[in-house]
């Protein structure tokens, strides 16, 4: 057993110093190379450099709206929500979303759209930096300059692609179909414009406060704001139009009909009048028949036009219920400091890049010479 004992610790001490000697040979090779890490590091530092300095700038703006269902349902139901949250319920479902009400989940969805995004970018916005009033679809069509790395991109390793869509005349014009119609059609510049602004209008709605977070990003700050203020707006009205929507159908029929009962019972009581004053002293079985007559028709009508003015009062107290209101918990403001290029964030993963780069070389070069060395 001694001798077993012995003869595992003789084992062991050699592993050590194996390893011991493996990670100062690292350590060698890596300073041995430090000047070639240092070349290549300097390239990428250039480079991110390059890509800080030159790559276009971005200005984030932001809004924070509270609807005032989830306001109610939180104070109503309490810490119920967060726990029914936690087991899988959607309480919105169970009060109402299951019958295609439009829960605040759909949101984000109808932000990314196509009619809610053509009707953004049809509207007039300020681009400050440019002293000018266009809209979306102006500046990024006619005003807008790629940066110097897209140019680089597009006439490099883009090329191909390229000269395929100027032999197969791709980019033809096609008019923009407005956004509430039910077909839109589009000219591949269009869509690639389209896909650019569904990235820089985001929405996003916390799960447990109900906290709507609408973002956008523009190239210009005071258009950043505009265009998220927009983009609320025209967001509320889209979940308040579909959520009156039947409340105001049914609103449209009920005050069509209760015009047409008035307009009825007014003639019918005019009539009625008239009657009277004609045949004040009369006293004939014709006049009596025909004045109770005119005093039913009174009577129905005036019982037609009192029962649709309370339906037409409820009507309006249902449209009014139904109409959602938002809390504005944060309003669009300028926004100051530039949300893009990330400089310093760029720089430093260059430098980290360059360094990893270097090193990998010096044990690729190394390896290589010792697979050579062999054969």
């Amino acid at each position: 057993m001694d001798k077993e004992k012995k003869g595992s610790k003789s084992m062991e001490k050699p592993l050590i110093k194996k390893d011991e000697i493996d990670l100062i040979e690292i350590g060698k090779t890596v300073w041995e190379g430090r000047k070639l890490i240092l070349k290549v590091t300097a390239i990428f530092l250039f480079i991110g450099l390059v890509v800080a300095f030159s790559s276009k700038e971005e200005f984030e703006a932001e809004c924070k709206l509270m609807p005032e269902s989830q306001e109610g349902m939180k104070s109503s139901l309490g810490g119920l929500a967060g726990l029914a949250g936690m087991a899988g319920i959607n309480l919105d479902m169970l009060s109402g979303g299951g019958s295609g009400a439009l829960t605040p989940d759909i949101y984000p969805e109808i932000a990314k759209s196509a009619p809610f995004l053509i009707n953004v970018w049809t509207e007039p916005v300020r681009f400050e930096s440019y002293d000018t009033t266009v809209s979306s679809y102006q500046y990024f069509m006619e005003i807008d300059k790629p940066s110097f790395l897209s140019n680089l991109a597009k006439y490099t390793v883009g090329l191909p692609f390229l000269l395929k869509d100027k032999i197969q005349n791709k980019d033809e014009e096609v008019s923009t179909v407005k956004g509430d119609s039910s077909i839109i059609r589009l000219s591949p510049k269009e869509a690639k414009l389209l896909a650019n602004l569904r990235e820089r209008i985001i929405v996003e709605v916390d799960a447990n406060t109900g906290i709507i977070v609408l973002t956008c990003e523009m190239p210009d700050a005071l258009a950043s704001a505009e265009v998220a203020q927009l983009s609320i707006d025209l967001l509320t009205k889209y979940i308040t139009d579909y959520k009156v929507s039947k409340s105001k159908v049914n609103f449209d029929f009920v005050q069509s009909s209760y015009n047409e009962a008035k307009a009825t019972f007014e003639n019918s009581q005019r009539t009625l009048a008239r009657f009277n004053d004609h045949n004040r002293n009369v006293v004939t079985a014709l006049a009596q028949t025909e004045a109770e007559q005119l005093q039913n028709e009174y009577n129905i009508n005036y019982e037609l036009y009192k029962g649709l003015a309370t339906q037409l009062e409820q009507a309006k107290i249902s449209l009014k219920e139904k109409t959602p209101v938002f809390t504005v918990l944060e309003p669009v403001r300028v926004p100051i400091i530039k949300s893009q290029p990330k400089k310093g964030i760029i720089l430093v993963a260059s430098v980290l890049i360059g360094i990893a780069i270097g090193i990998g070389i010096i044990f690729g070069r190394n390896s290589w010479e010792g697979m050579k060395g062999r054969f």
